[in-house]
């Protein structure tokens, strides 16, 4: 049932080795009659660069996967208002590139973006920061479950400005490193059976089955796609 496939332009930080040619990767996705769905930026800051490939291979939106303030402090995930602010700069450049290339450029968010910094979360920031149109979301509903937020809710209050979705479940009790935090749809504590229907009726994001490093990532697409139908086919 997928229609689209996303997949990144390049390395995601300077630790993930090399991808395949995003190229080749968008001509495997017209031979299996697939569209391009959202590609993701890499760790240079390139962006003309990045967009012209972006363009190149046939998407339409592209993503920024995290703030890398987020990485480079003394603690994953936690930064101050004033470093991600600062950040904030990056991406006004990330969302002139995108502009001059005709392209969309959406936000992903993780569950620290969900927390406030000094009053305001990243999510808020960027919000207020930019129009609609210059920066968008991408909304995955999981990291959004971690932080405790309701995914609907968000999707519902950020409205036109979440161009993409990344479906994945997630078993909320799990803290430890022995247990798989994020599975596929249906597999976790999400209700995904009422979920769906009502996420149709709110948006028409693109969305994506994505699973944060899964046992089988076909098995698990296959599994999180049959979830979605089922729910569809109720709701």
């Amino acid at each position: 049932g997928y229609t689209h496939f996303g997949f990144p332009l390049g390395p995601q930080s300077p630790r993930h080795p090399p991808v395949r040619n995003p190229l080749e990767v968008a001509s495997l996705c017209r031979a299996a009659d697939m569209a391009v769905g959202v590609v993701r930026l890499t760790h240079t800051d390139d962006y003309p660069r990045q967009m012209q490939t972006a363009a190149q291979v046939g998407a339409t939106i592209v993503a920024q996967s995290a703030a890398d303030v987020f990485f480079t402090g003394p603690q994953r995930g936690r930064t101050t208002r004033a470093a991600f602010e600062g950040w904030m700069e990056r991406l006004a450049r990330m969302a002139y590139a995108a502009r001059e290339a005709g392209l969309r450029l959406v936000y992903h968010n993780h569950d620290w973006d969900h927390v406030p910094l000094d009053g305001k979360t990243p999510i808020e920031l960027i919000a207020e920061g930019f129009a609609p149109g210059e920066v968008d979301f991408e909304i995955d509903l999981g990291w959004a479950a971690v932080a405790g937020v309701d995914p609907l809710a968000l999707v519902d209050d950020l409205g036109p400005r979440v161009l993409a979705m990344h479906l994945k479940d997630v078993h909320l009790s799990c803290v430890a490193r022995d247990c798989r935090r994020f599975v596929a749809p249906g597999e976790g504590d999400l209700d995904y059976r009422n979920l769906i229907p009502q996420l149709d009726r709110i948006t028409d994001a693109l969305v994506c089955v994505e699973i944060d490093e899964p046992v089988d990532g076909l098995q698990a697409a296959a599994r999180g796609a049959a979830t979605v139908l089922r729910a569809r086919a109720w709701g």
